[in-house]
């Protein structure tokens, strides 16, 4: 069979519509539309590969720390280090996993040996000798392992790179000069910097995005070295979207993504203009990063060539785990990895995701300071955000919603005198917040916290807080006496620890439930009053907390995650180095759960963006446990960058067989209310026959239409979300693409008998 002629016309309005028209010459008739077959397991999930891979890495690591990155016996390097450690973290492993057997010392353990010497000449260690393109890549790294960036190898890598950045051209270069490397204003100087920026949550300023994207060819590409460069495109569409300035619907990503169309090879994969291999590793993975970075996850069907990108890297998978044509090694091997796994280089790194969770939830901020659970101001909700902006270092009396003079202190202090005699749990969180915050939980509001908790609340009595059935009464009071410098009576928390169960040793709600989320809260409370880590109640709190770890190395959700983590840090468990499951931790497994542009997700509420799992996510996600106080500094938000709930469409196939099948591509939809309508009709016909049954996949809609040949027929694909379809450089609420299939011609042999 032959299929001739594959046009694909475009109509841009309200509604895109291509029409696809399928011509059959045969002798046959029409059945329904069946459903289409259950879909195959999802195709970026490449576990195995992915852990073989970074099997090979660990091999070439040497006693320093560092890799070995061409495996020539050369001894470790700086760049190929950086890119490991990117991978390794972007893989769902804590950055400290890469240990060398015998010294221990690990990947950051070298970067930060060589951070100097790798980002400057030989001729100074000042920011006018600084190589941008190597501190971008630094930045990057020491972002993804959560290492203090002002004080990295006893350098300031944000500080110096702002340092050489010209704001009259928008170009960050030096004058620094190496053999092969140098501090001029280029492409990829530019780029790194950009990224290693926006991968610390820095902003970076427009003029820098708009030198960069003034630098891209006319074929939509970046050069490098005088030549259209798959690789340095791919990473300046990635910095272009993680710096937050650029959308995917910018013209300039539009003409990237058109580059890649026409250089992708046979094989599904790219490569350089120098490299000869059918797929080179390197630029296949991060290509794919910046087709993810656009919305094309999975890049799979949403840019499929036969083979799509993914299966480009899977062919190149070695026998020792390397991946990679001739020239095999850990840098390509990285940065293979970058693709399989879809995780942006420019969001692993804690303060960045913390940067993004905060401003999404300043966004979700009412006019008169507060936020909301379940629909209305909720004085409990607004604590939680004080203490994650706290915790953050941020102070909550700056956020506010835009356009309000409300900040979140203004709510709680008009709230307090009300708030503090619903609960004891009320009261304490009231006075954990305040503090937190910078206040005085003894006068608040026209309240005394502190009294209301001792006296209202206490009872000498029992030694308990309000209901001696529920452990977040005793938990929050004593958390908002220890936070307000109060003494917390013996009394009040062997009451606590009372509670604990005698069977598992768990806490529970008032109602019984919440274990892991209780226990958490409970071992925060007792250590914070001064009970030792070795006092039998902690011990079996962190046994029961050991026993109810996932396979993920969490808790089932962000919330119970989060309160899981508060609880062991505050009893002083080291969570990367014994609290790991398959490589995997607590922070791994928070994480999980978090969304590009901020947002962590609740089980219980689907992939919807959650108020509740993100405001009790933030503070573990930093690391921090209550009390909490920091010096506190006015909030400034960040861009967050696409919605990854949008749906991004892209164009529909269709192929004969027996039958019909057509494949509806898309990319993002991470909240998964997207949607497709396929409809037909016979070619010629004024109306549709409306919705043939389509089945949705990992990142495709696939229907198998029985059409018998006889006549022409037409296939509409219609794509809706609430979120925005995006498609082209436009989003828009629905969109409707179709395309051309022109006359499929069967030749059967001709027998001829004597």
């Amino acid at each position: 069979m032959q299929f001739r002629n594959l046009v694909l016309v475009i109509a841009l309005g309200t509604v895109m519509t291509i029409g696809l028209i399928v011509a059959l010459d045969s002798q046959a008739g029409l059945a329904h539309a069946q459903p289409a077959p259950a879909p195959a397991a999802p195709t970026t999930d490449h576990n195995d590969v992915i852990s073989d891979a970074l099997g090979f890495i660990r091999a070439q690591q040497q006693p320093d720390g560092g890799i070995d990155t061409f495996g020539l016996g050369l001894g470790s390097s700086e760049g190929g280090t950086a890119r490991a450690l990117l991978a390794l973290v972007a893989s769902g492993h804590p950055a400290s996993s890469m240990a060398h057997t015998t010294s221990g010392k690990t990947l950051i353990d070298y970067l930060e040996t060589h951070a100097v010497t790798f980002t400057h000449d030989v001729s100074g260690t000042t920011s006018d000798h600084l190589f941008p393109q190597n501190a971008g890549l630094l930045l990057a790294a020491a972002a993804a392992a959560n290492a203090a960036p002002i004080d990295f190898g006893g350098m300031d890598l944000i500080g110096e790179l702002t340092d050489i950045y010209h704001p009259a051209t928008g170009a960050y270069s030096s004058t620094a000069k190496g053999s092969y490397i140098n501090g001029q204003a280029d492409e990829l100087n530019q780029a790194w910097a950009i990224l290693g920026l926006g991968a610390a949550g820095q902003p970076v300023p427009v003029t820098a995005t708009k030198w960069l994207i003034d630098r891209q060819a006319a074929d939509g590409s970046w050069m490098a070295y005088g030549m259209s460069d798959p690789d340095t495109t791919a990473l300046a569409v990635v910095a272009l979207i993680g710096s937050g300035n650029v959308q995917p619907t910018d013209v300039a990503v539009r003409k990237a993504l058109d580059y890649f169309s026409t250089t992708q090879l046979p094989s599904g994969g790219w490569r350089p203009w120098w490299d000869a291999d059918p797929t080179n590793a390197d630029t296949t993975g991060w290509v794919i990063q910046a087709l993810v970075a656009a919305g094309y996850t999975p890049a799979t069907e949403s840019w499929a060539g036969s083979p799509n990108p993914h299966e480009a890297l899977l062919g190149l998978v070695q026998a020792d785990g390397r991946i990679g044509g001739l020239y095999a090694n850990a840098q390509s091997t990285a940065e293979a990895i970058f693709g399989l796994t879809e995780h942006p280089v420019f969001f692993l790194g804690r303060e960045n995701r913390s940067l993004r969770a905060l401003t999404w939830l300043n966004e979700r901020q009412n006019s008169d300071g507060s936020w909301s659970f379940f629909g209305s101001p909720d004085p409990g909700a607004s604590c939680d955000a004080v203490l994650a902006f706290a915790s953050a270092g941020f102070d909550p009396d700056t956020v506010r919603a835009t356009g309000s003079s409300s900040s979140a202190m203004d709510y709680l202090s008009s709230v307090a005198p009300t708030y503090v005699y619903e609960f004891a749990k009320s009261a304490g969180k009231l006075a954990l917040a305040v503090e937190a915050a910078g206040g005085d939980a003894h006068s608040f509001g026209g309240v005394d916290i502190v009294d209301v908790l001792a006296n209202t609340w206490y009872s000498p009595t029992a030694g308990a807080f309000d209901n001696v059935d529920d452990s977040w009464d005793q938990a929050f009071a004593i958390l908002g006496l220890v936070a307000a410098g109060e003494t917390i009576p013996v009394s009040a928390t062997q009451t606590l620890k009372d509670m604990q169960s005698p069977d598992d040793g768990s806490w529970v709600d008032a109602w019984g439930y919440s274990q892991i989320d209780s226990t958490g809260l409970a071992l925060q409370a007792l250590t914070a009053s001064g009970v030792a880590p070795t006092d039998p109640a902690i011990v079996r709190g962190v046994a029961f907390l050991h026993s109810q770890q996932d396979a993920q190395g969490g808790w089932g959700n962000a919330n119970s995650t989060a309160l899981a983590i508060q609880g062991l840090l505050a009893t002083g468990e080291d969570l990367d180095a014994n609290w790991l499951q398959d490589g995997r931790g607590p922070y791994e497994a928070l994480t999980a759960d978090q969304k590009i542009d901020g947002p962590f997700t609740s089980p219980w509420f689907g992939s919807t963006d959650n108020d509740y799992a993100t405001l009790q996510a933030i503070p573990a996600l930093l690391g921090m446990h209550y009390p909490t106080a920091q010096t506190l500094k006015p909030f400034l938000d960040v861009h967050r960058g696409p919605d990854p709930d949008r749906l991004v469409a892209a164009a529909p196939r269709a192929a004969w067989g027996h039958s019909v099948d057509v494949v509806v591509p898309f990319g993002s939809d991470v909240d998964g209310d997207g949607s497709v309508m396929l409809d037909w009709r016979v070619h010629g016909d004024t109306m549709w026959t409306i919705g043939a049954t389509v089945h949705r996949a990992d990142g495709y809609y696939t229907a198998t239409l029985p059409f018998t040949p006889v006549v022409a027929y037409e296939f509409q694909a219609t794509f809706a979300d609430p979120d925005g379809v995006q498609y082209g450089n436009a989003v828009l609420d629905t969109l409707a693409l179709t395309v051309t299939l022109e006359n499929h011609t069967v030749y059967f042999p001709l027998a001829v008998k004597d």
